[in-house]
């Protein structure tokens, strides 16, 4: 399960890299290095769960040698009001722009004020802003990409199963919506057959606890004295 996958294929650059301010785990990083991408982990870089860098594979490297990149992902928790500051001052000198900013926001109880904030940000420094939408409205409670699409269309937003990805130029825009409409389709699909499984195995499991208890104690016996 990943809305990464549109934005992996909706970039054609030669040589495409994703700088990761911060990460939610190894996977996450590891999909974009197997496409063939440069991936780098910032400096101060942070992670929701332990990752090494060098089974990615994935450098570290300072503002100075990051040079264009293609993406500048973050997980919300850690997104901080100096990265804003950083990336304006950026934008401005034209030292690095990111074709794409991606900030992953779903599921992490953040106040909503928080996001519309942020994200009012990335849109004032020109970038079209577009929502990933998660659901996790299913029996099982599993997690399942519903679609990408423009935050204006996303209307009312529900900001707290949102990840956005912010793109520079429209035609970036255009090419990753394209895709995440197949890839969000198939996410669906996916979902759905997992939501059966966990169903079915969870039956199963009542099942065989049912017949374990009801099971005769192996010290009852049947035969008269």
């Amino acid at each position: 399960m990943s809305d990464d996958i549109p934005v992996i294929f909706g970039d054609d650059t030669p040589a495409p890299s994703a700088v990761f301010l911060s990460a939610a785990g190894a996977a996450q990083m590891q999909q974009y290095a197997v496409a063939g991408w440069r991936v780098h982990a910032a400096m101060g870089f942070q992670a929701m769960a332990p990752i090494n860098l060098a089974e990615v594979p994935a450098t570290t490297t300072d503002d100075g040698t990051i040079g264009q990149p293609t993406l500048l992902s973050c997980e919300g928790p850690f997104w901080a009001p100096q990265d804003i500051i950083k990336l304006q001052n950026l934008v401005k000198v034209k030292r690095w722009q990111p074709r794409i900013v991606k900030l992953n926001y779903a599921f992490y109880d953040i106040e909503p004020a928080q996001i519309q904030a942020v994200v009012g940000e990335l849109s004032s420094l020109g970038y079209v802003i577009l929502g990933a939408h998660w659901r996790d409205d299913n029996t099982m409670r599993i997690r399942a990409l519903n679609r990408i699409d423009r935050l204006e269309m996303l209307q009312p937003p529900e900001w707290p199963r949102l990840n956005f990805i912010a793109c520079a130029e429209e035609r970036t825009a255009l090419l990753i919506m394209r895709i995440g409409r197949l890839h969000a389709a198939q996410e669906q699909r996916i979902a759905q057959l997992r939501v059966s499984e966990a169903v079915r195995n969870d039956h199963i499991a009542r099942l065989e606890a049912a017949l374990v208890k009801n099971q005769p104690s192996p010290h009852f016996s049947l035969q008269k004295g």
